[in-house]
């Protein structure tokens, strides 16, 4: 679980209490990674503020993902897992904000709590932005839902390959970016 660091911590304590301890170096790695990428965005936060080098901070995770899409499917969850969390990490730090309304991109939770709360709003006040807000969430939690399902679907026929998906979506939206910027 890459962004899921309450499951990764669920999911470890499950593997202590039963003696399982095969992919327990996998999920410390991973909260590692995760909180190496928050700190080392954080430290240098300064420099993207920008807008164009925070997308530029989307960079090192297309470069794991394609890499990753060229790996054996025998290769160890150790050398796929950390590097994606890490890349997680500094993602979810840089990106938190659209159109002054806070997300996070990597977790359903606060996201599900998020739309309720807006639509929840809406009803009692009848602020137009409040509506807006909830919709918005719909859409991003709408669009993780499919992807799950569909990179899931995929995973049978193209295995780790799938992830190239992943890398080409997030290249195209950094090149898109990155020429609005430019045009500026």
């Amino acid at each position: 679980m890459v962004a899921g660091q309450t499951g990764n911590v669920v999911f470890l304590s499950v593997e202590l209490i039963h003696h399982k301890t095969g992919e327990i170096e996998v999920k410390l790695a991973t909260m590692l990674a995760f909180m190496l990428g928050i700190f080392l965005i954080t430290i240098f936060r300064p420099f993207f503020e920008q807008s164009i080098w925070r997308v530029s901070s989307i960079s090192p995770m297309v470069l794991i993902c394609t890499l990753v899409g060229f790996m054996p499917s025998t290769v160890s969850n150790m050398l796929i897992v950390p590097p994606i969390a890490f890349c997680m990490g500094v993602v979810a730090t840089a990106f938190g904000e659209v159109d002054g309304i806070v997300y996070n991109n990597s977790f359903m939770t606060g996201n599900i709590k998020k739309t309720m709360v807006a639509f929840g709003n809406f009803v009692r006040t009848q602020e137009k932005p409040y509506l807006k807000e909830g919709i918005f969430f719909v859409a991003l939690l709408g669009s993780f839902v499919i992807g799950a399902i569909i990179s899931t679907y995929l995973l049978q026929f193209y295995a780790l390959r799938t992830i190239w998906i992943v890398a080409g979506i997030l290249f195209t939206f950094m090149m898109f970016r990155l020429v609005q910027y430019v045009r500026r």
